[in-house]
């Protein structure tokens, strides 16, 4: 079977690219042709929907579309949800620069054996900001705040796998609410594909579309939402080394290259610990840093991520997010059995 499956999973993934690769072209005369280029900075808006949700993530650098394997995949990739075990979720406080901070939580929820629905709240608070007139005189104060409501679906394509390919589809919506002084709201969804592949040397590949959807109108003009394209590929050379990177299409700005790598200990069964560290291209060449470390730890059904990520001239930024998995998650790899092909009474967490 792995080898009339293997065209159709590859021929899937190709196809998946190809239509990332043209819908990132203008569709139309009126589509600004500076879009998914340097030139494009500062054309599109809510920028708040681009923040890393997650330590771990955060500590490699964002290089985590082939990796997001928990409750936070409802950001990265909603493909990964179906590797959950029974329950997952996760609850991330993030200090940003200046007195910018956000928050995130996620939940989600295995209904089948290969399908899983979760959803995820992100709220931002950038602060008390003074409000002036023409004549620059004072007003008072306001507060901008950004909320992002998700759902998300994910399913095992069980036509596609075999004993050596697992590969599975996720989709979600979304609901932004965004205030400055007024406030705008739109609507968007995300998709994304994965393939896990249990050979000599496992790896994951991966293809993500996000925001996909109108704009952001706080008056009369509407400003496009930041649609960002990526495809993504994690292996493990080693059993406890994670190597992972990232192509990143944002409409807003060039091409962009993250990778990211993990090393794991295990003291016991129930045991992880692991450092982390992660590269930005993009930031590099603007001059905010562009590397990233962490640590994490986990034990039985909890984990819990520290990252840390300077940001050049701009200052430091700091995350911690605690994963709740149950039973406990074990890394794909190494699973006794594998929940896309194994009832749910019959799974092995070990």
């Amino acid at each position: 079977m792995k080898n009339t499956c293997t065209p159709r999973v590859l021929a899937a993934a190709l196809a998946a690219a190809c239509l990332a690769l043209a819908s990132s072209l203008p569709l139309s005369a009126n589509a600004d042709p500076r879009y998914f280029s340097s030139k494009a900075v500062g054309t599109t808006t809510a920028d708040f929907l681009n923040l890393p949700i997650g330590a771990r993530a955060a500590a490699m650098g964002g290089a985590y579309t082939a990796i997001s394997e928990e409750a936070s995949a409802v950001y990265w990739n909603p493909a990964g949800l179906v590797q959950i075990p029974k329950l997952s979720a996760v609850f991330m406080r993030a200090q940003y620069l200046q007195n910018i901070g956000y928050q995130y939580a996620a939940y989600a929820q295995r209904l089948t054996y290969d399908s899983v629905v979760a959803g995820s709240v992100l709220l931002t608070d950038v602060g008390s900001i003074p409000e002036t007139d023409i004549s620059g005189n004072t007003l008072g104060s306001f507060t901008p705040r950004d909320q992002v409501y998700t759902i998300s679906y994910s399913k095992a394509i069980l036509e596609f796998s075999d004993k050596d390919i697992d590969v599975s589809i996720g989709v979600s919506a979304k609901y932004i609410k965004s205030t400055i002084l007024n406030s705008a709201k739109a609507y968007a969804g995300d998709v994304g594909i994965m393939t896990y592949n249990f050979g000599d040397i496992p790896y994951r590949l991966a293809v993500t579309a996000t925001n996909m959807g109108g704009g952001l109108s706080y008056d009369q003009e509407s400003n496009p939402l930041p649609l960002t394209f990526k495809l993504g590929a994690a292996v493990n050379p080693f059993r406890n080394m994670l190597i992972a990177t990232d192509i990143v299409m944002p409409k807003q700005n060039k091409p962009n290259l993250l990778v990211g790598l993990e090393l794991a200990t295990t003291p016991n069964e129930l045991t992880r610990l692991c450092v982390r560290a992660g590269l930005n291209a993009q930031q590099m060449s603007d001059g905010l840093g562009g590397f990233s470390v962490g640590v994490g730890a986990t034990l039985h059904f909890f984990s819990l991520d520290y990252a840390f990520v300077p940001m050049g001239e701009l200052g430091s930024t700091h995350r911690i997010s605690l994963t709740f998995d149950f039973p406990f998650r074990s890394p794909i790899f190494q699973r006794r059995d594998r929940t896309v092909f194994t009832k749910m009474k019959g799974i092995s967490f070990k």
